[in-house]
């Protein structure tokens, strides 16, 4: 992995060769790199902006393209772009199917990147990419327009299986998308959108408005993904993973109350047409978060969360002796306090205590976090994070979530649950400007296992324990 870029050379605005991405509008169309979800920050997740093409930073194997692309500016106010990638992706390829005169199909594109076991090496670079594409954007003050597109063609035919929740996912030799979207800013005020077509003729897109006031922020976006809009490089906003078999309406809101104290909260509701993944009918959903931040000195903060998530699942029940899969409303709250507090330049200590409830009508199971991170930095080219923390929770269901921190250009937040407790140390080191040297060591320990993991991954005994280092030269 590696990408050599160039930029504002006379019209030639962006040359990127090697591994790049590409993010148009609000990713109804395209948008590769990673997008963040639903979070403390009501307003940012729900309204995004495209860089456009970019050279690639981050350790995914999923979300970048292999191959060149440029931007080049027409006038002042136009601009086009152009790219081409081919790469492999490691895929399971399906050997039930019977061979004919070309290639065996694929049913699921892995996104890994791991390749320790006889299965995970079997599927490695199986699936081949070709994909050409561009976009066109207008921009002057106070508005902003774009048409972006491409078209992929693959080593191997796409077959998702027969599942019905499958039914809608890109299938065949190849996929393409068309989209446009646009940005109008009027004084604090703000309207985007963006619409896109599936090779099936379906139309899937978003609808926003956005204010940004000097005490007050606030976004309400609609969108509409339908289930037969499958966008294979799409990563729009939404609460699943990809923009499809969802339809909803999202609110945020941020108030500043005061020099010290602020608020923010959201409500997002919305429903998916279609199956989902264990889930075997039509469902419908809503989230809500609250967070109070308390700031009184510039050297502490602090704040309080409440989340509440109240959604369709899947479930048997018992008729007449036979097993009929149907749905249950689950709900799941969290409630976390979180503070940070300045010592000096050199030390800071945080704080965090979370709980969590998940219900259904048949079960209830409860959960708890507490932890405690330092960071030191005793020279300006020496930082050293460490963290360790207790939890406890009645099983899977009653999970916590907690971002720790990793290697540059990588993203940790693991999941935990049972009862045990997790502790890791990561040093970082610049003793030039050019170089960076990262060394992470973690260690879980769980009080009520024998086993962690299962299969080629099973560890045994109670403790898992992992080691990661990273250069970093930028010459």
């Amino acid at each position: 992995m590696g990408s050599l870029a160039l930029r504002d050379l006379g019209r030639l605005e962006t040359l990127v060769l090697g591994d790049f991405t590409a993010q148009f509008g609000q990713g109804v169309a395209l948008w590769q790199g990673l997008r963040f979800g639903k979070g403390r920050d009501p307003i940012a997740p729900a309204h995004k902006r495209g860089r456009g093409v970019r050279p690639y930073h981050s350790a995914s194997e999923t979300s970048f393209f292999r191959g060149a692309a440029a931007t080049i500016g027409l006038t002042g106010e136009l601009s086009l772009t152009a790219f081409a990638s081919r790469r492999r992706r490691d895929a399971s390829v399906d050997s039930s199917s019977a061979r004919g005169t070309g290639p065996r199909p694929v049913r699921t594109v892995s996104g890994g990147g791991q390749h320790r076991t006889p299965s995970e090496l079997a599927r490695k670079g199986t699936f081949g990419e070709t994909t050409l594409g561009g976009a066109l954007a207008y921009r002057r003050a106070g508005l902003h327009l774009g048409v972006t597109g491409y078209r992929a063609r693959f080593s191997r035919p796409l077959r998702p299986g027969d599942r019905p929740y499958r039914r809608f996912r890109v299938t065949g030799d190849g996929t393409s998308m068309l989209g446009g979207y646009g940005t109008v800013f009027l004084g604090d005020y703000t309207v985007f959108g963006d619409v896109a077509r599936s090779p099936r003729g379906t139309f899937g897109g978003l609808l926003g408005a956005a204010l940004d006031g000097d005490y007050a922020e606030a976004v309400v976006v609609g969108r509409r993904y339908p289930p037969d809009f499958a966008s294979f490089y799409g990563n729009a906003f939404g609460d699943g993973s990809r923009p499809q078999n969802e339809m909803g309406v999202y609110t945020g809101l941020q108030l500043q109350l005061g020099p010290t104290w602020s608020v923010g909260a959201y409500l997002d509701q919305y429903r998916a047409p279609w199956l989902q993944f264990n889930v075997p009918r039509p469902s419908t959903g809503w989230e809500a978060r609250v967070v109070l931040d308390y700031a009184p000195r510039p050297w502490l903060s602090s704040y309080v969360q409440v989340r509440v998530q109240d959604e369709d699942e899947g479930t048997e029940y018992r008729r007449a002796g036979r097993s009929l899969e149907g749905l249950q409303r689950k709900r799941r709250y969290s409630t976390r306090w979180h503070t940070e507090y300045r010592f000096s330049d050199a030390l800071t200590a945080r704080t965090r205590l979370e709980l969590s409830l998940h219900t259904t009508p048949d079960a209830r199971s409860n959960g708890f976090f507490l932890s405690q991170g330092l960071r030191w930095s005793p020279h300006p080219a020496l930082t050293a994070d460490v963290r360790i923390a207790f939890f406890d929770t009645d099983g899977f269901p009653a999970r916590i979530y907690a971002y720790e921190h990793d290697l540059r250009y990588s993203f940790s937040a693991p999941v935990f649950f049972d009862r045990g407790r997790r502790a890791y140390a990561l040093v970082r080191y610049e003793p030039f400007s050019s170089l960076a040297l990262e060394a992470k060591y973690g260690v879980t320990r769980y009080d009520n296992r024998t086993t962690i993991g299962s299969g080629l991954n099973q560890v045994e005994g109670s403790r898992r324990r992992e080691v990661r280092l990273q250069v970093h030269w930028t010459p």
